[in-house]
């Protein structure tokens, strides 16, 4: 509703705007539009040459208590408030505040993600918002086992505890897959809601959020809403709606749905809390997790962590008596967990195929489809092949954009870069000598689906990649093909991997874990073991015991030695642990990445190097450890040339210091820099 504002206003608000900017921007507001005013709520305001909404964080002022230096007559006048109020609720606010400042992102970016556009019903259609109905109205619940109940007693103790500004209430469920971690999330869900407080359900992947959201509307009997940016933006505008109403007080959602408006928050699960895909990569660099552990702060609220294979940062919260933890070692469903074996690639028969792929794997998914069961198999590289090259002089067509090759993809016939999504046609011959043997060489999922079924019979498959899942509905579609038996071989990257259950699967192949564990980083080996116990852990989840079948060039590496069982997954951990505390990593020291971009390469080096030569000064120096510069992993992204600075420090208030310091020569010299506080790794 536009409302007109007269030029004496006596009054001015701060608003913060969602750009990358610092700081909060100030407005004329009438008498009139001051009486709408909510913090937590939106305006519409002049900005440059744009409209753009923005947020209100602090009540209006008179003009006359501004200092004495401010010129009322710069100011530009607000032309709407919202009519809804508060759009976040307290605790989503101090959140925001608190992850502005942690993450050095501007305040308006962090509400920005908690609360877009199409949440919030700008891009959608002028109209009330629908009241939303239970989608799946048969209610039914599990009897649980006696080792789930007394892992639901340990999480009932944290639960139920006091709230105390000292003692979190956070609890790790650590337990293998297919032993029963939903169930139990529901249950703690019922005691919740009983209580009159809500519940919010965190999953790592839009992939796995429809399945989880029909299990708890199915075992809550309520509505449960979605969160995720896969959402038509009209449901988003209506689900938000009847959050802030309390219509709803149950959320299932991907990563942003930690910014979900649930009424009198009780209880946050974080499944497959080990994810890297909680952590997010653009505009403000959060961690999902986190900021649910942070969130319960401002409320009495339990956050519960839930995975096969934590995260190493919550084990070490465990040992230091942060988090409580509840064991789950056990399959609910089944006889128990698969057998896994390696295929040495070094060693076997090879299939002539455009993947590495043994005769002993190949024989083995021929066994299982003739038994009329299920195959999952995992490679986590999309497209035809990885890269096309020519035999004659070796040239490699790579992306204008990016330094990386470009990717060969069959359907359609093109060349892509994963990083920009530039595309060329395949060429005919070679652009350097002119030769016509250019070979596509490597494998990725696309080359899978076209060779498998030519090799075996009875195959009938489908692909699980974001080259296919372009919409939630598509996802749905593959998921569910696959899951009630039209297709018998499933094959996919990492969206593979988590939390999916197919009851009909007792095969799983990796074609090559190599890629997994021959990583630069130092998360890698946690990973690589994350990753592939996680999807060995789709197989065999009924009566049927599963097996897994892992392809690699190395079959004595610790990972694939300690998956296997060869190697104490103690061991192992305590490893790793060693030589990250010997190098001052997470969880041991806290890491930051400042990152220098520009169209110039020189430019956006220099940048770097001045940076560091200023935070390594003597007295900036102490507590930090600084590595770099160096250029970024991906050192042209989209056309932009991109230089690194790693800062380490025990203490992150030292982390801070050094972190200010750089901001602020840069931003008196006008250099792009992107701070990551808590990166997902250094590659």
């Amino acid at each position: 509703m536009n409302s007109s504002v007269s030029a004496a206003a006596d009054y001015v608000i701060s608003v913060a705007i969602p750009r990358p900017l610092e700081g909060l921007f100030t407005y004329r507001i009438s008498e009139a539009q001051r009486e709408k005013v909510k913090i937590g709520g939106w305006v519409k305001v002049p900005f440059g040459r744009t409209m753009t909404h923005a947020f209100i964080v602090e009540e209006p002022r008179l003009i006359e208590n501004m200092q004495a230096d401010f010129d009322p007559a710069k100011l530009k006048n607000v032309i709407e408030v919202g009519d809804e109020g508060a759009i976040f609720t307290d605790d989503v606010m101090a959140t925001c505040k608190w992850a502005a400042d942690y993450y050095f992102s501007p305040l308006g970016e962090v509400l920005h993600c908690a609360a877009p556009p199409a949440a919030l019903g700008f891009k959608s259609v002028k109209q009330a918002p629908r009241t939303l109905t239970l989608k799946n109205e048969k209610s039914f619940s599990h009897s649980l086992t006696e080792e789930q109940l007394a892992a639901l007693a340990i999480l009932e103790e944290v639960r139920k505890k006091p709230r105390d500004s000292k003692n979190l209430k956070v609890a790790l469920l650590q337990g293998v897959t297919g032993s029963g971690k939903t169930e139990l999330y529901i249950e703690l869900a019922k005691r919740t809601l009983a209580e009159g407080k809500g519940v919010l359900i965190l999953v790592p992947e839009i992939a796995l959020s429809s399945q989880l959201h029909e299990r708890f509307e199915t075992g809550l009997g309520v509505t449960v809403a979605l969160w995720h940016s896969a959402l038509a933006d009209g449901k988003r505008r209506d689900q938000g709606a009847a959050l802030r109403k309390g219509e709803i007080n149950v959320v299932v959602g991907a990563r942003s749905a930690v910014f979900a408006p649930v009424q009198n928050l009780g209880l946050i699960v974080i499944d497959e809390e080990h994810d890297p895909t909680y952590k997010q990569e653009d505009r403000v660099r959060y961690h999902a997790r986190d900021l649910a552990v942070v969130r319960s702060k401002y409320v009495d609220c339990m956050v519960l962590l839930g995975s096969a294979t934590p995260s190493m940062e919550t084990q070490a919260r465990v040992s230091e008596g942060r988090y409580a933890i509840a064991h789950l070692k056990n399959r609910v469903a089944s006889g128990g967990l698969p057998t896994i074996e390696i295929v040495n690639l070094c060693e076997e028969i090879r299939v002539e195929a455009q993947a590495p792929l043994a005769k002993k794997t190949l024989d083995a998914i021929q066994q299982t489809l003739d038994a009329g069961e299920q195959v999952i198999v995992f490679l986590n590289r999309r497209g035809f092949a990885s890269f096309l090259t020519c035999e004659d002089c070796g040239d490699t067509p790579g992306c204008p954009n990016c330094s990386i090759s470009l990717t060969v993809h069959k359907k359609p016939t093109q060349l892509k870069c994963h990083v920009c999504a530039h595309i060329e046609p395949v060429p005919d011959f070679c652009r350097k000598c002119q030769g016509t043997n250019l070979k596509a060489l490597g494998a990725g999922t696309e080359s899978l689906e076209a060779e498998l079924p030519t090799l075996l019979t009875g195959a009938r498959a489908l692909r699980l990649d974001r080259d296919i899942v372009t919409s939630n509905t598509r996802l749905d579609k593959v998921l569910e093909e696959f899951r009630s038996g039209k297709a018998n071989l499933l094959l996919g990257t990492q969206m593979l991997v988590k939390g999916h259950d197919f009851p009909g699967v007792t095969l799983v192949v990796v074609i090559l874990a190599d890629a997994l564990f021959r990583w630069p980083d130092f998360r890698a080996p946690e990973r690589a073991f994350q990753v592939l116990k996680q999807v060995s852990g789709r197989a065999g989840r009924r009566e049927k015991l599963g097996k897994v079948l892992i392809q690699t060039f190395d079959p004595e590496h610790p990972v694939l030695q300690t998956v296997t069982g060869v190697l104490p997954e103690s061991i192992f951990l305590e490893t790793e642990r060693e030589i990250r505390q010997t190098l001052n990593y997470p969880p041991f020291g806290r890491l930051a990445r400042l990152r220098f971009e520009s169209r110039d390469q020189s430019e956006a080096r220099a940048h770097a190097q001045q940076v560091a030569q200023y935070i390594k000064r003597p007295e900036a120096e102490a507590g930090l450890e600084i590595l770099g510069p160096s250029e970024a992993f991906l050192e042209k992204a989209k056309g932009i040339f991109r230089w690194d600075l790693l800062i380490k420090a025990r203490d992150i208030r030292f982390l801070q210091r050094a972190i200010y310091a750089a901001k602020e020569i840069s931003v008196k010299n006008k250099w792009a820099l992107t701070v990551d506080i808590d990166p997902n790794g250094v590659s």
